[in-house]
């Protein structure tokens, strides 16, 4: 990690502690974690996002963000949780999901500590990041700032939807060394893309349908030949 330090905003918000009531309300959209049988869990595996939300841009957001649920299980207070880049960037046309993107587009996350993790079509540089240091409660809410940007690492990208896969994990302050990790989980976010458009896109990330055995197929095979061949003898009966 090239800063030691936590960003002022941090360092200020640390050390605070919510009410309880306070604490169990969770932001709608955020990416929840919990810590439960020292497994990260999660709200979901798969969250939206878009690109040119709110005062952001056309190119800038910090949505989803991060909403420990101290409900179902609290971190270590003082420890620190982290977001880890898996695979690569993948890019939806309009009609499918590729693995090149247009215009060398990438997406770059800021850390809590000002560092920045860049996804790309070729895969992720710094890939580990600081979101956040649980306060006394084991509790925490951040957002961090997430960009698409072009070859040239202008702000700008493509018309489609970006997909990116992350994981977390907690450690000990100012350590890298994991305590807790979670599964993996998606972002898709939308750039330019009518919801309708979007949509797709994220309807296409789930996994397909488990296909029926093929002994399933067969008995269907031989049952409609079964009705068929009745059927002929009817008519030929006639």
């Amino acid at each position: 990690m090239r800063n030691p330090w936590l960003k002022p905003a941090l360092v200020l918000g640390l050390g605070l502690n919510l009410s309880a009531a306070v604490a169990a309300e969770q932001h709608a959209g955020d990416i929840q974690p919990w810590l439960a049988n020292g497994q990260i869990e999660l709200n979901a595996g798969l969250f939206e996002a878009d690109f040119g939300d709110l005062s952001g841009g056309a190119y800038r957001t910090d949505d989803p963000g991060y909403d420990a649920d101290t409900a179902l299980g609290a971190f270590g207070a003082g420890n620190w949780l982290w977001f880890q880049a898996i695979g690569s960037l993948k890019y939806w046309d309009g009609f499918s999901w590729n693995a090149s993107v247009p215009n060398g587009e990438h997406v770059e996350l800021e850390d809590a500590l000002g560092n920045t993790t860049s996804i790309s079509a070729s895969g992720a540089s710094n890939p580990a990041g600081v979101i956040g240091e649980f306060d006394s409660a084991g509790d925490l809410h951040e957002h961090l700032d997430m960009t698409i940007r072009t070859a040239d690492n202008s702000l700008g990208g493509s018309v489609g939807a970006y997909w990116i896969t992350l994981q977390l994990f907690e450690s000990a302050a100012n350590s890298q060394s994991a305590l807790a990790v979670s599964s993996t989980f998606d972002v898709i976010f939308n750039r330019g893309l009518q919801i309708a458009a979007y949509e797709n896109a994220v309807a296409a990330v789930n996994p397909a349908p488990v296909p029926l055995p093929a002994a399933v197929w067969l008995f269907g095979s031989a049952l409609m030949g079964g009705l068929w061949s009745v059927r002929r003898r009817s008519a030929l009966d006639a």
